[in-house]
């Protein structure tokens, strides 16, 4: 995008303004209000080492360069992309600077996803009713970790077989309920009577305690992945697990196995 005389005149021409905690403060004040908590934290973490730094392609370059977070670099990105285009569209900036930065590099990797044999595993090693009911629940519904930890019995509509959580942008949807081990906790008990903190640790011990690489989001993959196995299109998988678009399904099967694939061809061959 090119530069816009008047608009030059208007801002002034000092293209190296410096990120402050002050226009920090801005950005986080326009967002929604429907933003949760969540998101104004990431943005926290992704900005407040940001101060300083001269909003300009070569001072977002050179922030990024300072980063040593892996894969986690382009979430970076990406707040420093919606901040440009926040101080450009409401004329903080004479041009936007993020146009002029490419997007950091992912490494592909395949992140783990708990297969069935794995969650028999797990529910082996679980040290009580409450934390086989939370491995069942994580793994059978596919949902996340806050919107698991926050769940009470009146959520669930165990004749439909469905639970309405509170999802990812404060928006409620319906998701599976689980099997009957959930069914059973909770005809006794109003919650999981546990934090989203301390399923995080109880799943940390016991993956270790198993020799397995275990945290919550890898049950969400499981359950994606175990879907996609059994022959589910990722359209439906997508509406079952809350995912705003097929493609995120594709990316969460990636851990899909070629054996994997293969047994599934072989199985959709057969039947026809």
């Amino acid at each position: 995008m090119g530069s816009n005389p008047s608009r030059d005149a208007r801002l002034g021409t000092n293209r190296s303004q410096k990120f402050t905690k002050e226009l920090l403060d801005n950005f986080l004040s326009s967002r929604a209000s429907g933003t949760s908590y969540k998101t104004i934290g990431i943005y926290h973490i992704a900005l407040d080492n940001f101060i300083g730094y001269p909003i300009t392609p070569e001072g977002i370059n050179t922030y990024l360069n300072s980063l040593t977070c892996g894969n986690a670099k382009h979430n970076y990105y990406r707040c420093i992309k919606t901040l440009c285009r926040w101080l450009y569209h409401t004329d903080q900036l004479p041009t936007n600077p993020i146009e002029k930065v490419l997007p950091p590099r992912r490494q592909k990797r395949l992140l783990p996803a708990i297969s069935k044999e794995q969650l028999d595993i797990l529910i082996n090693n679980a040290l009580c009713e409450r934390d086989r009911v939370v491995l069942n629940l994580l793994w059978y519904s596919g949902i996340r970790l806050s919107e698991a930890s926050s769940l009470i019995s009146k959520d669930f509509n165990w004749e439909e077989g469905t639970v309405v959580i509170l999802g990812k942008g404060n928006r409620y949807r319906k998701a599976l309920a689980g099997n009957g081990i959930v069914r059973d906790w909770f005809a006794k008990h109003n919650s999981l009577e546990i934090t989203a903190d301390g399923i995080s640790t109880m799943l940390k011990r016991l993956g270790k305690a198993a020799g397995i690489h275990c945290n919550p989001h890898s049950f969400r993959r499981g359950f994606c992945v175990h879907n996609v196995k059994s022959g589910l299109s990722n359209k439906v998988i997508q509406s079952l697990g809350g995912w705003e678009s097929p493609e995120m399904v594709s990316h969460y099967a990636q851990s899909l196995s070629f054996e994997d694939a293969l047994n599934i061809y072989r199985s959709v061959n057969a039947a026809g």
